[in-house]
């Protein structure tokens, strides 16, 4: 049995929920059709699907018809999807557009169809409701031909009164869009000599299914008007031509979920190959995987199977097998794959509204992130927030009711921002060496930074030989400044440039690769600042479609929101721009035309990368507990001071105090007392707690090669402990140095602030 991977893709409310049930009820997958109203639909189950009219996430139904079992994908029709939407599309064997013949092609419509030309996806058109009042099919092909494509072929004459009638259209004129782009067939035309109908099918489903043809069918779901013709289409134009795949297994995984009880799953497709359950296949570049449980769709369900064959989708259990992921061998994969994962280009802070729920709402994120790679998750480890990264709008909005509606969790989100990146201007270099004051570090690092062409990101080349330095100390370097990049000048991530590791000295035997480590991002801020840097901006390539009015306003106006006009040309009765614009910009521009063009505007978008920012640079804080921040002070010329004298009774007495700033002290107070102006002292204690765990881990016995080995050799330089020293040591943390001054000898009385951590004193 031959199997097809279908999507059926629709601007809101054209019907592509209810057609979906329909195909499954005409072709007998189920006994009763799903009801959108009700939510009883195989798809399109959440909330916010049937709200807002969109499919959120991919979802598989089956049906069989002429002895061929169809698939149908059901892929995100949001932008704000874009990954998910190219991964599923990429794993179909054709689409369905459904367009609604009340209210003709839409916004949505237009963007939907030209990520399906983008992906050369074999696409019929089906043109619903058709028994609804008032309803002009003339108008509504004539705005297919003028806003989707010239090249479509209809395949029916419909009469509507009395009653609706559909009849296949026979006549040979029908087929003018198929014999016009083939010379043999134009030749015999002209020449009046009869096309036989096998040959014009043949041609019609080769044009098809080069994406170039697009035939154009009618009907009602909603009625189960023109479904079965619509099924034969599909069985009949998206079946591949010729052999396809082969003996060796090649799958594809394209979706991850979790299911409500925690279970994680991947969709894969199989382009060739058969897998079998407890199979054991190769996973491209990684472990082999163990074939411990399979699903496959059927008859409108999900059910087990001990075989898979080519073209089917396969449901897997599975916590190590990602996105992209390949099973079996890669060069097997018959369409070029979407590989172009943009960055996110917004982000804000997420709370729960209780604190209680926060453990809860983290790993609540944390699947979410697994499953949308244009959706990060990360926590401030000073400040607590939970920052999300994203792309759009409208994915901050399905993130929140997706924590309602499934993990019934309720959440305070802030208003977002955009995310910038650095870029160098010119090169610069800079060299700290081993002593020179106030480099504290038992290393000697040189590095040269280059910009960089736009969208390069970055390059790093070390030019430090391994027979002078070896490889713990080079990793060390590029550990410390793959670190340093994360903070420009302006706070943000630096990009598009080169980073050459051009001097390294070590002293034998104190250096460690923790020296190199450290002071490695130390050495990339100083030749940053050398360089200067500027900052660079998320852009959007955009393609304006408004009513011919509207030329005027809308080139006008597109200043106001930094846009730049490339091209503008006429078609008909409506204007086409194109151009780029800041991405935090298009949210406003949008809105804007929608409101002045009575939503009759389209406004197609794609990411075009980071370019320089406009306007008064954006600084973003830097992060105070950032380990550049921790060793950022020793370099202070006169921060560091040593008191060192003896007392009345021939004592010594030790202590090192570090001088900051009255602005220091601030952010050291806020820092300590918790943060923000309103929090208790409850709450205070909770973060000093939360922060002894941390260095409780980090800081053990065994835990951290730089304090065992280079600074508790110092500290046992100046104290020289013997039995008749008593030493007290202020904010002992987990009391590592503590118990290790006791053990020579000392009297050591110690505290801290914190509960967890004062047990030690």
């Amino acid at each position: 049995m031959k199997i097809i991977n279908i999507g059926i893709l629709a601007h809101v409310d054209a019907g592509k929920t209810t057609l979906t049930e329909s195909l499954l009820y005409a072709s007998g997958a189920i006994s009763e059709p799903g009801s959108v109203e009700k939510g009883t639909t195989r798809t399109d189950t959440m909330f916010l699907e049937r709200q807002r009219g969109i499919t959120i996430q991919a979802a598989v139904t089956s049906f069989q018809w002429h002895r061929c079992k169809v698939n149908i994908v059901d892929t995100p029709g949001h932008m704000d999807f874009l990954a998910e939407v190219y991964r599923s599309l990429a794993v179909l064997d054709g689409a369905i557009l459904v367009i609604s013949a009340k209210d003709g092609v839409q916004a949505q419509t237009r963007i939907l169809f030209h990520a399906l030309r983008k992906m050369n996806i074999p696409t019929v058109i089906f043109i619903n409701k058709i028994d609804q009042a008032g309803v002009d099919l003339q108008s509504v092909v004539q705005s297919v031909r003028d806003k989707l494509s010239a090249d479509i072929i209809i395949k029916q004459t419909v009469s509507l009164s009395p009653e609706i009638v559909l009849e296949e259209n026979t006549d040979i004129e029908a087929w003018d869009a198929v014999i016009e782009n083939n010379d043999e067939l134009l030749e015999k035309y002209i020449a009046g000599e009869p096309i036989s109908r096998e040959k014009l099918a043949r041609e019609e489903q080769q044009r098809v299914q080069d994406a170039s043809l697009f035939p154009v069918y009618h009907g009602s779901a909603k009625n189960g008007l023109g479904i079965q013709p619509l099924m034969d289409a599909v069985t009949g134009l998206f079946q591949p031509i010729g052999e396809q795949g082969g003996a060796a297994l090649c799958g594809s995984v394209f979706k991850v979920e979790y299911t409500d009880c925690g279970q994680r799953r991947v969709y894969l497709r199989l382009y060739s190959g058969t897998l079998r359950l407890r199979d054991t296949v190769a996973l491209a570049g990684r472990e082999k995987l163990k074939i411990t449980e399979m699903r496959i769709p059927s008859k409108g369900e999900i059910v087990r199977t001990d075989t898979a064959y080519q073209g089917e989708i396969v449901i897997l259990p599975s916590d190590s097998v990602r996105l992209n992921d390949v099973l079996g061998d890669q060069t097997r994969l018959p369409r070029k794959r979407w590989r172009e994962d943009p960055l996110p280009m917004l982000r804000t802070t997420i709370a729960p509204k209780t604190a209680a729920q926060r453990e809860r709402l983290l790993d609540a994120l944390t699947q979410l992130a697994d499953t949308d790679p244009l959706l990060r998750c990360e926590v401030d480890s000073i400040t607590h927030e939970i920052i999300l990264s994203f792309l759009g709008r409208v994915q901050l909005e399905v993130v929140s009711a997706l924590l309602s509606e499934k993990y019934k969790l309720e959440t305070v989100v802030k208003e977002p921002s955009v995310i910038y990146m650095e870029r160098p201007l010119k090169a610069a270099s800079h060299t700290i060496h081993i002593e020179v004051p106030p480099n504290p570090f038992w290393a000697s690092i040189g590095l040269s930074v280059t910009p960089l062409s736009l969208g390069s990101g970055v390059q790093y080349e070390s030019r430090v030989s391994l027979g002078y330095l070896n490889q713990s100390f080079q990793n060390a370097v590029r550990d410390g400044i793959r670190y340093g990049l994360e903070q420009g000048l302006f706070g943000w991530n630096v990009t598009d440039c080169k980073i050459c590791f051009e001097y390294g000295l070590y002293y034998s035997p104190v250096s460690t690769p923790a020296d190199f480590r450290s002071l490695a991002p130390i050495v990339l801020e100083q030749a940053l600042k050398e360089s200067g840097t500027q900052l660079l901006e998320p852009y959007l390539s955009f393609i304006l479609y408004a009513p011919q009015e509207y030329l005027s306003r809308a080139y006008h106006d597109a200043p106001k929101y930094c846009a730049t006009i490339e091209t503008a040309q006429v078609k008909k009765d409506e204007v086409v721009f194109t151009g780029e614009i800041p991405a935090r910009c298009i949210q406003a521009y949008r809105t804007d035309l929608a409101f002045y063009t009575n939503g009759r505007s389209v406004c197609l978008t794609e990411l075009k990368g980071y370019q320089a920012a406009v306007g008064q640079p954006v600084i973003q804080p830097r992060r105070p507990n950032s380990r550049l921040d921790k060793v950022r002070h020793m370099f202070l010329e006169g921060n560091v001071k040593i008191h060192n004298r003896q007392d009345g009774n021939n004592q010594k007495l030790w202590r090192v105090t570090m001088e900051y700033s009255k602005e220091d002290l601030m952010e050291a107070k806020k820092q300590i007392w918790g943060v923000g102006e309103n929090m208790g002292t409850e709450e205070s204690k909770k973060i000093w707690e939360e922060n002894a765990q941390f260095w409780d881990n980090a800081m053990g016995d065994e835990s951290n090669e730089f304090h065992r080995e280079v600074v508790r050799p110092k500290v046992t330089e100046l104290l020289s402990p013997n039995p008749a020293d008593y030493i007290l040591d202020i904010a002992c943390g987990n009391g590592n140095y503590s118990s290790y001054l006791a053990q020579r000898g000392a009297s050591v009385v110690a505290f801290d602030y914190s509960k967890k951590n004062d047990r030690i004193g």
